[in-house]
């Protein structure tokens, strides 16, 4: 089933769009269509939405902005301080902890277990 949308614009820019599309060979229709299509695939990435309405819109990009951590992200480690204290844990000890290829590793060798590979 097929919707029909009527959506007013100024006339000069009408006809500059129309021109833009028909060098790229897209109609009207199918630059709307495409439009609401990426729409209806990212509906739950607001970010992917926020930079095609940033483009669409001319404004710059967020490519170099980092997202701000919430206040609980932020008071994270200090809760699980509070909590090893509270509980009588000791401090982890840094020079236990395993480095990131120790981890991907031993991820890796899970996973091949899993699948009966080892």
């Amino acid at each position: 089933m097929m919707s029909q949308m009527n959506v007013r614009i100024d006339e000069q820019l009408r006809a500059e769009g129309n021109q833009a599309f028909e060098e790229v060979g897209w109609s009207p229709s199918q630059a709307t269509r495409a439009l609401w299509g990426y729409a209806a695939r990212n509906q739950r990435n607001p970010r992917k939405l926020k930079e095609i309405q940033r483009i669409l819109e001319d404004r710059p990009s967020l490519a170099g902005e980092q997202p701000q951590p919430s206040e609980a992200a932020l008071r994270g480690p200090q809760i699980i301080r509070d909590f090893r204290k509270k509980h009588g844990l000791p401090e982890p000890d840094p020079s236990d902890m395993a480095s990131y290829e120790e981890l991907r590793q031993e991820a890796l060798y899970e996973r091949y277990r899993e699948r009966g590979l080892l």
